[in-house]
């Protein structure tokens, strides 16, 4: 199996842009709310090598998966890259007060996304 990416958006059409983006190199997993997000990441933890989160979403938004990688230790394991339209100063400097690598601002080509992925990668590798 492939490594894992797992993207978590609640429009389609970003999901499908991130899954075209990257299936060729990695297995994509699709979350539309952070509810689906923590069970994939739960159920496929050990596989997954990166997760690109939206932070607003209807449900469970992007700071409660956020606080859940806080509550289990699990950012030193899986990299997380926001992906986000929501570049308001507040929103962004709440992101960073978790553990993520980074931010990438929609709207992005597949060689941004390919990039961010592969970035997160070789940071959690170091």
């Amino acid at each position: 199996m492939k490594n894992i990416v797992i993207v978590v958006d609640d429009s389609l059409l970003v999901r499908n842009i991130m899954v075209k983006a990257l299936e060729d190199e990695y297995t994509v997993m699709e979350a539309s709310d952070g509810r689906e997000a923590i069970e994939l990441v739960r159920n496929n933890k050990d596989n997954t090598v990166c997760v690109l989160l939206d932070l607003r979403m209807p449900k469970y938004d992007g700071f409660v998966v956020l606080e859940y990688f806080k509550n289990y230790n699990l950012s030193d394991k899986i990299p997380v890259y926001i992906i986000s339209g929501d570049d308001s100063k507040d929103t962004i400097e709440r992101a960073f007060t978790y553990n993520v690598v980074d931010m990438l601002n929609k709207p992005f080509s597949p060689d941004k996304i390919k990039e961010a992925v592969k970035r997160a990668i070789n940071i959690s590798n170091n």
